[in-house]
């Protein structure tokens, strides 16, 4: 598979990314909130040979009736990061360095679920390589009763990132 154009990450999530993932929350502005940054994969910034686009939604845990709890929320970002060479075999393979090196795993495919500290402050992400993408997911939970918004499961993250890649591969596989 190759992806030779521009990736729009904010139109990979499908209807269902809210439910499974900030269930009991109402979207916000990203900017409702000074969230922490997110770095979904490491070193996923543009360069030469590869383009970063990435996508940032914030849901503030409900107070009933879709009011929101501004100091209480659920940081959602997508990264995607697509390697521009024409050659399509060596941009994939560009592709899995960047999942070997930055990420540790050679499968191609890397969930963890479950990490966090005492600060208020937890975080689980994913990340995928399909053809010359890697995609990658972040949810980042922040403030004092964040524990109380549902914490999206294993299964949920896997569903939402099968979502958005058959997205990408529906709408930007040439």
């Amino acid at each position: 598979m190759h992806y030779p154009g521009a990736i729009d990450a904010c139109r990979l999530p499908g209807p269902n990314t809210q439910a499974q993932l900030a269930p009991k929350t109402v979207e916000m502005p990203v900017d409702s909130v000074k969230a922490a940054e997110s770095k979904v994969i490491p070193d996923d910034h543009a360069s030469d040979d590869n383009e970063v686009t990435t996508c940032r939604r914030l849901f503030a845990r409900d107070l009933g009736g879709g009011r929101p709890n501004l100091q209480d929320y659920r940081l959602v970002t997508i990264a995607v990061v697509r390697f521009t060479q024409s050659d399509a075999d060596e941009a994939a393979t560009k592709a899995s360095q960047l999942m070997t090196d930055a990420l540790g795993d050679h499968s191609g495919v890397r969930l963890a679920t479950g990490v966090g500290d005492e600060a208020g402050f937890s975080e689980q992400w994913a990340a995928v390589r399909t053809g010359n993408v890697v995609l990658g997911l972040a949810i980042a939970d922040g403030g004092t009763e964040a524990a109380l918004i549902p914490a999206a499961t294993l299964d949920d993250v896997q569903a939402v990132v099968t979502d958005m890649t058959g997205t990408l591969r529906r709408d930007y596989q040439g």
